[in-house]
C-alpha cells in the first residue's frame, strides 16, 4: 500500500515537472496535457492550477484555475496575488521586480507639498478637533460641527498582505522632507518626512498636508483618538515625577522645564496563522535507564492586533511598555481627526513591519511551546526552526501619543504618555544619598536581627 502511495506520488510529481517545463518553453497544449494528468492523480494540491492558468490567455479561464486554487490552498501566496492581479485589486505597474528592494538612495530627498486648511465655515477662523467633545470647533467664534461619522468597524479594516508586499507601495515609507506651501497665506516652510497635519507658523491656520509622496503610501484606515489633553497630561506627569522612593526632592519643582508634545503615531497591526515548526529532545526512561530522543511537529496559533510601530523615532518595545491601547475602539480615519493634532507617517515600510511583527509573534510563542508540546513529559534543546504563515491581514492605524523631556540638574530626561490611558513611561533621576541611606537601613536591620538572634542563642546555652 505504501508503495504503490510513493509511485503515485512519484508520477504526479514528474508529470508536474514536465508540465511546468513545457509551460514554460510556450508548449501550452502539451503543458495543458500534462498538469491536468497530475491533477487527475493528485486534485489537492494548487501548483498543477496555477502552471495551468499560465497556459491560457482567456481571463475567465485564468481567474478559474487561480480560484481552484486558492479553494485548495487558502495560504497560498502566488495564487492569491495572480488572483488580485487578474481581478484588479493589485495594479500590475505597481508590482516591485523580482528580488528588488527600495533604497534609501533611490527616493526623492524633498518634495513639494501644499496645505488644505480647515476654516470656520461661519468666520474664517482656525478649526480644531475637540477631544471633549469630538467635534470641529472654532477657536474663535465657537462654531461647532459634528465629526464625521465612522463606518468602518476594526475588524472591516483589515488588508490582505499577499496584495501590498508584491508593489511598491509595501516597500515604501515617507523619506522626502517636506517644502509646504500655506493654502491661507502662501508662506513656505520645510517639514520633515512624514508630517500629515501642522499648524502654519505664519499664519497659525491648521492644515492637512498634501504631497505626492503620500499618494505612494498606503492610507490610515483606523485612528484611536486622543482622550487626554494638556492639562490632564501635565497633571499626570506632575504625579509621576513626585512619585518614587529615590526621587531628588526638587524634581517635582524641577518639571517646569517639561514640554510634552501631542502627536498621532503611525503604527501596524497584524493578524493571521502560523504553525510554528519544533525539534526538542524528550527523556524517556528514568535513572541510569534515561535516554534523550529527538521529537518535533508543528504547533498552530493564530495571533491578533499584533503592534508594531511604523515610526523608527517610535521603537516597537517602547510601544509595547506603553500598552494597552483601546484597539477595538478605534474609528475610521478621517483627516478632520487631525485638526490641530500633528501627525506622523511611517518611515518603516508594511514589507520591513511584517518582519518585525513575525518575530514579535515567535518571540511569543517559544515560552509557551515548552507546556504545550509533548505534555507531561522532560524536554530539553527546544528550538523553533521557522513557521508557515497563512491568512495574515494588517492595518495602518494611528495612535495618540504625548512624548516630551525635562532638564535636572544639566541632564536631560525622557518621557512618554499614551494619549488613550495616561499610562507613562519614562527615566528619572535618582538621588544618591537616598539610596546610601537605604542600604545602610537594611544593613543597620540585618546586623539588629543577628545580635537578636547572637542574644537569644546565647541565653539558650546554644553557643
Amino acid at each position: 500500500m505504501n508503495n504503490f502511495h510513493d509511485n503515485r506520488e512519484r508520477q504526479f510529481e514528474e508529470y508536474l515537472r514536465d508540465g511546468v517545463t513545457a509551460a514554460k518553453a510556450g508548449q501550452r497544449r502539451l503543458a495543458q496535457s500534462l498538469l491536468e494528468r497530475a491533477l487527475y492523480i493528485k486534485n489537492n494540491d494548487a501548483r498543477p492550477y496555477i502552471w495551468l492558468s499560465a497556459t491560457t490567455d482567456d481571463p475567465r479561464e485564468q481567474i478559474e484555475y487561480l480560484e481552484k486554487a486558492v479553494a485548495v490552498d487558502p495560504a497560498n501566496a502566488a495564487a492569491r496575488r495572480g488572483l488580485a492581479l487578474l481581478t484588479g485589486k493589485i495594479e500590475p505597474q505597481k508590482l516591485m521586480p523580482e528580488g528588488a528592494g527600495m533604497e534609501r538612495g533611490s527616493l526623492p530627498r524633498e518634495v513639494e507639498a501644499n496645505g488644505k486648511a480647515l476654516s470656520c465655515p461661519k468666520c474664517g477662523g482656525r478649526m480644531t478637533f475637540d477631544i471633549q467633545y469630538m467635534q470641529l470647533t472654532c477657536e474663535y467664534c465657537g462654531y461647532r460641527e459634528a465629526a464625521p461619522e465612522s463606518k468602518t468597524q476594526p475588524e472591516e479594516a483589515e488588508q490582505a498582505l499577499d496584495f501590498y508586499v508584491p508593489t511598491t507601495r509595501g516597500h515604501r515609507w515617507a523619506a522626502a522632507q517636506q517644502l509646504f506651501k500655506c493654502e491661507r497665506c502662501g508662506a513656505l516652510s520645510l517639514l520633515p518626512p512624514g508630517q500629515k497635519a501642522v499648524e502654519c507658523s505664519y499664519c497659525g491656520a491648521n492644515q492637512l498636508v498634501q504631497s505626492p509622496e503620500h499618494e505612494e503610501l498606503i492610507d490610515p484606515q483606523l485612528i484611536a483618538l486622543m482622550q487626554l489633553n494638556e492639562q490632564q497630561v501635565n497633571d499626570l506627569a506632575r504625579r509621576w515625577l513626585s512619585k518614587g522612593l529615590f526621587s531628588p526632592d526638587g524634581l517635582f519643582h524641577s518639571n517646569s522645564t517639561l514640554r510634552l508634545r501631542p502627536a498621532y503615531y503611525s503604527c501596524w497591526t497584524f493578524d493571521g496563522v502560523v504553525e510554528a515548526r519544533w525539534s526538542c529532545e524528550v527523556a524517556e526512561g528514568n535513572g541510569n535507564s534515561k535516554r534523550w530522543l529527538p521529537a518535533s511537529g508543528v504547533e498552530a496559533r493564530f495571533f491578533n492586533d499584533v503592534l508594531v510601530s511604523g515610526v523608527s523615532a517610535l521603537p516597537t518595545r517602547e510601544l509595547d511598555r506603553l500598552a494597552p491601547f483601546y484597539l477595538e475602539d478605534m474609528k475610521e480615519f478621517k483627516p478632520e481627526y487631525l485638526a490641530g493634532w500633528p501627525a506622523l507617517l511611517y518611515d518603516c515600510s508594511l514589507s520591513d513591519a511584517s518582519l518585525v511583527g513575525r518575530e514579535k509573534v515567535l518571540r511569543k510563542l517559544r515560552p509557551e511551546l515548552y507546556s504545550l508540546v509533548e505534555m507531561g513529559r522532560e524536554k530539553r534543546n527546544l528550538n523553533i526552526s521557522g513557521g508557515s504563515w497563512s491568512g495574515l491581514t494588517f492595518k495602518h492605524i494611528l495612535l495618540p501619543l504625548w512624548i516630551g523631556s525635562y532638564q535636572f540638574q544639566g541632564k536631560e530626561y525622557r518621557l512618554m504618555i499614551n494619549g488613550q490611558t495616561g499610562k507613562i513611561i519614562g527615566s528619572k533621576p535618582k538621588d544618591t544619598f537616598k539610596q546610601f541611606m537605604a542600604l545602610l537601613s537594611i544593613l543597620a536591620m540585618i546586623l539588629l536581627i543577628l545580635l537578636i538572634v547572637w542574644i537569644f542563642a546565647g541565653n539558650s546555652g546554644l553557643f
